[in-house]
């Protein structure tokens, strides 16, 4: 599970205000009364590397693979955000936690054994807001199809328009995220909003949903997550 970690979509963030924002040195970004730092997505996100290549020793199996450390950071950075404004939403609308969601993060426990508590804590909180995710925006997206007159949906439906409802929540509450982390997706590729600008062809092939091998291969190991 740790090591096939889907990379959701960052279409969420498309709707939020980040031009002209002003963050104060540290601020990753303010979610509605809920303020995300920098340092620790970035800690969250050596943790969760560290952890997959321990989880991944030993695993004949398992098929090496190098990720740009700076695209899981962004990564991680929209499914912190999310969940911020997912547990808002869910707030709003009396929704809490299903069984189901606790049972799956039960289940993950038995791969953790090797970790250390730190390690332990950023498997948790990023597998844990994906599932949160899901099964938040299900739920709400039930209750407001219901009370639209559908009375049967299917989970995919309920899910879409729980997304629907976050987009708007926060587009409402004016959710600032750090260009830093902010991802255009305005074409069919991300467009990166960071300060930096990628000047060379293997540099701009990075910014791509899946970077050039040419691009990973050239980092150094300590800015590439499983670099087996």
């Amino acid at each position: 599970m740790l090591r096939a970690l889907p990379v959701l979509s960052l279409a969420l963030l498309a709707g939020c205000a980040v031009a002209g924002a002003e963050f104060h040195p540290g601020v990753a970004a303010q979610v509605g009364d809920q303020t995300i730092t920098t340092r620790h997505i970035d800690q969250v996100t050596d943790d969760y590397c560290t952890a997959v290549e321990t989880v991944s020793k030993g695993q004949e199996q398992a098929a090496g693979s190098a990720t740009p450390m700076r695209l899981l950071t962004h990564t991680f950075a929209t499914d912190l955000v999310q969940q911020a404004a997912a547990e808002q939403l869910a707030d709003d609308y009396g929704v809490e936690p299903t069984p189901t969601y606790k049972s799956g993060l039960a289940q993950l426990e038995p791969q953790l054994s090797k970790l250390t508590d730190d390690q332990k804590a950023a498997v948790r909180e990023i597998i844990g807001a994906r599932s949160y995710l899901q099964d938040v925006l299900t739920q709400i997206g039930d209750i407001s199809l219901k009370k639209q007159g559908t009375a049967t949906a299917t989970t995919d439906d309920q899910y879409a328009e729980g997304q629907k409802l976050l987009t708007k929540w926060m587009t409402d509450h004016d959710v600032q995220v750090n260009p830093k982390y902010s991802v255009d997706l305005s074409s069919n590729d991300p467009v990166d909003t960071d300060l930096s600008y990628a000047l060379g062809k293997t540099a701009k092939a990075g910014l791509a949903a899946q970077p050039d091998p040419t691009y990973t291969d050239a980092l150094p190991g300590n800015m590439v997550c499983l670099d087996d």
